[in-house]
């Protein structure tokens, strides 16, 4: 082995220790963290105190969750990469330049949400249900229904 390739793989152990250091850290911040839980780096958290995670979930890559008001994953749920999770907006009418307006995600178990799937701020999405790949989820999802499109609109129920 020669000294180049000892040195990249000392490299690639080294910021896999990073990066399992930095979930363990952004995890132990958490309202609340269930067993099996997986970031795949990099992920963006914002108001980690925010968030409770269930069991057996998997987030991927290049996501952002923004808890401030609140943000709730259920267990054994799917989150694909790049996917938005927020509780925070800002308000529709003028003056908008640093006021927020907060409402809790919830998110059920055995969801499954698409890439670059977006949940907006006081939305439910119901146990079962599949956000497909590029939704914007505004309002609340049923259980067990496929929902996808911009806005997401129920596509058809899942059979369970």
């Amino acid at each position: 082995m020669g000294v180049r390739t000892w040195l990249l793989d000392r490299g690639v152990v080294l910021l896999q220790a990073i990066r399992e250091r930095e979930q363990r850290q952004i995890l132990g911040r958490c309202a609340a963290v269930g067993t099996h839980v997986r970031l795949r780096p990099p992920i963006v958290i914002y108001h980690p105190e925010g968030l409770s995670i269930g069991n057996q979930v998997d987030v991927g890559e290049f996501s952002h969750i923004r808890a401030s008001g609140g943000v709730t994953i259920g267990d054994r749920v799917l989150i694909a990469s790049h996917v938005v999770i927020t509780s925070r907006a800002h308000p529709v009418e003028p003056p908008r330049f640093g006021l927020t307006e907060d409402r809790a995600v919830r998110i059920e178990d055995d969801v499954w949400i698409g890439a670059g799937a977006i949940i907006l701020p006081g939305v439910t999405i119901g146990r079962g249900a599949v956000v497909a790949a590029g939704a914007v989820v505004t309002r609340e999802v049923a259980p067990m229904t496929l929902v996808a499109g911009v806005p997401a609109e129920s596509i058809r129920e899942i059979a369970g």
